[in-house]
């Protein structure tokens, strides 16, 4: 019986638990997680009458036959020697740009490389202010940093945690950015995200979507990549389509984009010993690229099992209004993937999440700090009205959400918000 039991935080580090997981290496310079440790299968999980004392933030369960899947990959991949530019990288980018309806998918090493990767692409360096939300992961930030141009941060809207587009206005007229990224944080995206889009695309401003958290969302009905003109996402281990180690991507609608995208992450090649431009490494191995496939396939599920359990947190919060804490959903024009739970401590989100995990429970607080707020941010460039993202970053609380939870691990945290609130 095997059942994944493998935590990570959200800062791309695995929580600390010498239980938890195991790695094993392959190749002096290829190293996989070993999934065949301590694991149950769904169906079997599912008829579990043991009572749950402990929950994760998030666990890593699969499928009944997945692990067997993925191990036939890898062995066949060992066997013919083929660890990058592969047969399964090809497979990756034609199913990915089925399931997102993108019109380029270029795989490279990690989120943060996709996001630098884009920048370059279209010309973004020395002496260009690039639009970022106070609102987001450190990567946002330090590629614009790693690209020799300015960040600029812009405060979130107090609605939906995202980008507030009329601040957006003020930066643009303020700072004549070159370019702008748009963070869908949480597997939402701005309710106003067609507004952005259209502005950008006016202004000449190159809008780059950083969707390390949105694969599987939707926008007014549609793919989030569907119609990005330039997007980026991140396939960490403990995102909703996770590899079983760091790996990439970009989308993006014009070729000639793709193209520099595709030369740039690896060495700027232009033909095997031809370099056209100073790139770097960033390509995404086999290994992670066979994982994805085989995760690809089971995404939907994945994702519906995600948002009933995210429902059923926001039906039980919303039906009780003493506990001490406020459910969020996305806004009404988009379907989000089930990423993260969303939640607002009616006071502290630390004396809640300290109470909850004194009754087994870890919770989540993505993110504490607005990125102005950085040590690693030198003088910080902000715009804000109300300083929202310094508001919700004290108080925002994040739920066990993960794959294939079952209705007494929702019930249990459930009882233990009631018990947190007397």
């Amino acid at each position: 019986m095997r059942f994944s039991k493998l935590m990570f935080a959200f800062d791309g580090n695995p929580v600390s638990n010498k239980n938890e997981a195991k790695f094993h290496s392959i190749s002096t310079n290829l190293v996989i997680f070993s999934y065949l440790n301590n694991r149950c299968t769904k169906s079997h999980l599912m008829n579990t009458q043991t009572t749950v004392k402990k929950i994760p933030f998030i666990s890593l369960r699969t499928e009944p036959g997945f692990d067997e899947a993925v191990e036939a990959r890898w062995q066949k991949a060992l066997h013919n020697s083929q660890f990058i530019a592969g047969p399964a990288t090809k497979e990756l980018e034609s199913k990915i740009l089925d399931y997102t309806q993108a019109n380029n998918f270029i795989p490279c090493a990690n989120g943060t490389d996709a996001i630098q990767l884009a920048l370059r692409a279209v010309g973004i360096g020395q002496g260009d202010s690039v639009l970022l939300p106070d609102f987001t992961f450190w990567a946002t930030y330090e590629a614009i940093i790693n690209v020799g141009a300015t960040p600029i941060m812009v405060d979130v809207s107090s609605q939906d945690y995202q980008m507030d587009f009329d601040l957006f206005l003020e930066a643009v007229q303020k700072f004549k950015p070159k370019a702008a990224i748009l963070v869908h944080l949480y597997g939402w995206c701005s309710s106003r995200l067609n507004e952005f889009r259209a502005y950008c695309s006016k202004e000449k401003i190159f809008l780059i979507e950083d969707g390390a958290q949105s694969i599987g969302s939707l926008f007014e009905g549609e793919r989030i990549f569907q119609s990005a003109f330039l997007a980026t996402t991140s396939f960490y281990p403990a995102k909703v389509l996770g590899a079983a180690g760091d790996a990439g991507g970009i989308f993006c609608q014009d070729k000639a984009i793709a193209e520099k995208c595709v030369q740039l992450g690896n060495h700027g090649r232009s033909s095997h010993y031809g370099h056209e431009y100073v790139g770097w490494n960033s390509r995404m191995d086999e290994l992670q690229a066979h994982f994805l496939c085989e995760s690809l396939e089971k995404l939907p599920e994945r994702i519906k099992s995600r948002r009933e359990s995210e429902k059923k947190y926001f039906d039980f919060i919303s039906k009780n209004p003493n506990l001490p804490l406020e459910a969020k959903l996305e806004p009404s024009n988009i379907q989000g993937n089930g990423y993260l739970q969303v939640s607002i401590a009616k006071s502290s989100y630390k004396d809640l999440s300290a109470k909850l995990n004194l009754l087994g429970i870890t919770t989540g607080n993505v993110y504490p700090s607005p990125m102005s707020a950085q040590k690693g941010a030198i003088n910080p460039i902000l715009v804000s009205k109300d300083h929202v993202t310094q508001q919700i970053s004290k108080k925002v609380i994040n739920l066990p959400l993960f794959p294939y939870m079952t209705d007494s691990e929702i019930d249990y945290v459930c009882d233990c918000l009631v018990n947190s609130s007397s």
